[in-house]
């Protein structure tokens, strides 16, 4: 066997993706499920001169049809038939964790079972008899602690013996009792005559007693489907006493207990527990929760920029002393390649790369805080306020992480289960102001006003935000992704040591994929901005020298939009520099400066004689809502995997920008 297949399951919270990461380090690679939202990581891992492609399944606490993650794990075991799945259970909390194990011996025989967390349970005085637990279930089971690589080899051993039939196994089966095990071998008597459905026989049964409607739809495609179905009718009307849903949920956990009672012994004084509870005294309390929530996410965010802030002051300059070197040393080139070079490709480089610093230091943060086990307890602080737009409380945090950067914000929704409440949260990112957009808005409001007034402009803007961020989930929920609001499942994982392995190889796969993907359309974007602002028609289609920025395509495509600018008051200057911004917002400001004359620093004393308080202000407020900057338009492509909803997104923050621009100035001339 040259390469085996194996998929890792497990419940949330499990140490699932710290194994992975153990096992396939820098070998592995991040990306989307076809057609879904939901993260898919796969590695390569080297085992015994064998080659391990190692697929991590969306956690998950059962296979039955009500969730996206839900289908994917199973679909892929049906489906792809791995050669061995690898079920990782939390020995703290085994009682929990075999409910997803008895579903997948259900579907396949080729498991093992990885006890991982054995220091913890031990730290909590649980004893596992692992002997006596494999016997049971009629497959290996392999004690671990993935965190130290402690059982690891011994676990990759089993895998490959089951995957490669030299350990044959014998899976427990769940005796659902003598009356519903009867109404299962009369399904299966029928589906024997149909021969290959692509499902184990007994599980496609069960599943159809249990009314999954996936099942159900696949029931109707066979052959023998109109007399399944018919029987399953008849079944369901004549045993009246008999609700077969809730019967095999409560046969499997009955099982459950009789397993747990063989195989696990306590012991008294569970240390890790009584710490674990006294810290969520205080981290999740009624009043002090929310403000210990604000203090972390507020020092991770000054962290964030002023860690990041001299290696972004290191790379603005290399690349501008690259920049500058190399117009030099290609001074007889064409002005035109020179420009694309310079401006165009090392800008749109540079751009990305001083993205990196912020991108890094904050998800390195963001990754002891959830490997710490704090990021659960912060989602359980704001559920009850997202509830009220639809959402709930680890959306919120994704939507803090805004006012620092958007695009790792956008990148955190990977953490949300739900894929409506993940797209939602990705569409209305953007309209948190991030660090840049409110330097701009600090800048611009001090050279307009002053003292409580200039405080109460930004107060107002950022209040501004907040209640479009609310409106626009609660229509985006009840308009355009409209569905039944999921429950939030909330398990507080025990809170532990943050693993140096985990935190860096968390924050290499944001990085890589922001670079691989943002990058490329970031630098794109660049050149096509750079072409804009530099060419002219007085100069020739190709030609960039010696246009300028008046007689631009720039310009040229500011005035054309010049009559729709004048609703908010804007002339074609203002419209150009939010053309620009769309780059980077602080560019914004700098193509004032280009257009008005004289830099940023003249724009203190141009600016006020050429604009009125009303018109700043509505500049800021469109300013603060219009299109995201490029990095983050390439992000939301890439976590939605589609353009449609990025082109929506993008198109609505307009619509939305406009119409705030024209209330605010015509409103304002109208009170004035």
């Amino acid at each position: 066997m040259n390469e085996i297949l194996v998929a890792l399951a497990g419940n949330p919270n499990v140490g699932k993706s710290t194994l992975f990461n153990f096992l396939t380090g820098l070998r592995q690679h991040v990306g989307n499920w076809p057609g879904k939202t939901v993260e898919r990581r796969e590695g390569i891992c080297k085992h015994e001169r064998r080659t391990l492609k190692i697929i991590d399944l969306p956690g998950t606490y059962s296979l039955t049809a009500y969730s996206e993650e839900e289908l994917i794990a199973r679909d892929f075991i049906v489906k792809e038939r791995p050669d061995v799945v690898i079920d990782v259970v939390d020995a703290s909390n085994l009682e929990r964790n075999l409910y997803l194990t008895l579903q997948l011996l259900e579907l396949t025989d080729r498991v093992v079972v990885a006890l991982n967390m054995m220091d913890v349970a031990e730290a909590e005085g649980v004893e596992i008899d692992v002997q006596r637990l494999s016997e049971i279930l009629g497959v290996p089971v392999v004690p671990i602690v993935a965190d130290e690589g402690e059982g690891v080899d011994e676990l990759l051993q089993a895998a490959v013996a089951v995957a490669e039939g030299k350990l044959r196994t014998q899976p427990y089966r769940t005796d659902f009792g003598t009356h519903i095990e009867r109404q299962i071998r009369e399904l299966e008597a029928l589906l024997a005559g149909e021969g290959e459905i692509g499902y184990p026989r007994r599980w496609f049964a069960v599943k159809l007693l249990e009314n999954d409607p996936v099942v159900v739809e696949a029931a109707k495609r066979l052959d023998v489907g109109t007399e399944l179905l018919r029987q399953l009718d008849e079944l369901r009307a004549t045993e009246i006493h008999h609700n077969f849903e809730i019967e095999l949920v409560d046969k499997r956990y009955e099982q459950i207990s009789r397993i747990v009672k063989e195989a696990l012994r306590r012991r008294e004084g569970p240390l890790r527990q009584e710490l674990t509870d006294k810290i969520d005294k205080i981290v999740t309390h009624r009043i002090w929760g929310l403000p210990i929530l604000l203090a972390i996410y507020g020092f991770v965010f000054w962290a964030t920029f002023f860690l990041s802030r001299p290696l972004v002051n290191a790379l603005e300059a290399a690349f501008s002393r690259l920049g500058t070197l190399l117009a030099a040393k290609a001074a007889d080139a064409p002005a035109w390649l020179v420009g694309v070079l310079v401006d165009g490709i090392i800008g749109g480089v540079g751009t990305v790369l001083t993205f990196l610093p912020v991108i890094a230091i904050f998800f390195l943060l963001y990754a002891v805080l959830e490997d710490w086990g704090y990021m659960a307890r912060a989602a359980f602080v704001m559920d009850k306020f997202m509830h009220v737009v639809g959402l709930h409380g680890r959306a919120f945090l994704c939507l803090l992480c805004g006012f620092g950067c958007n695009v790792p914000a956008i990148m955190a929704t990977r953490t949300l289960a739900d894929s409506r409440e993940k797209l939602i949260t990705v569409l209305i990112n953007p309209l948190v102001p991030c660090s840049v957009r409110l330097g701009v808005l600090a800048f611009v409001t001090a050279v307009f006003f002053s003292g409580i007034v200039a405080t109460a402009v930004m107060l107002s803007l950022v209040a501004l935000s907040l209640f479009l961020v609310a409106i626009s989930a609660l229509l985006f929920r009840r308009l355009l992704l409209r569905g039944e609001h999921p429950p939030f499942i909330m398990e507080m994982p025990p809170y532990r040591m943050p693993t140096a392995r985990n935190v860096l190889l968390y924050a290499w796969e944001r990085i890589k994929a922001f670079v691989v993907r943002a990058g490329t359309l970031i630098v794109a974007v660049s050149v096509v901005m750079w072409w804009l602002m530099s060419a002219g028609p007085s100069g020739g289609f190709f030609s960039v020298s010696g246009v300028p920025p008046e007689a631009s395509y720039a310009a040229m495509l500011g005035k054309l939009l010049e009559p729709i600018g004048e609703l908010c008051g804007f002339n074609w200057r203002v419209i150009v520099a939010l053309m620009f911004g769309f780059l980077a917002k602080e560019l914004s400001v700098a193509t004032l400066g280009v257009l008005y004359g004289g830099g940023e620093e003249a724009l203190r004393a141009v600016l006020p004689a050429a604009w009125s308080p009303l018109l700043a202000y509505t500049f800021l407020a469109v300013h603060m809502i219009y299109v995201p900057c490029v990095a983050t338009v390439a992000t939301m492509r890439k976590e939605t995997n589609s353009w449609r909803w990025t082109l929506f997104g993008v198109a609505y923050s307009l619509v939305l920008a406009f119409l705030a621009g024209v209330l605010i100035y015509n409103g304002g001339r109208l009170l004035l």
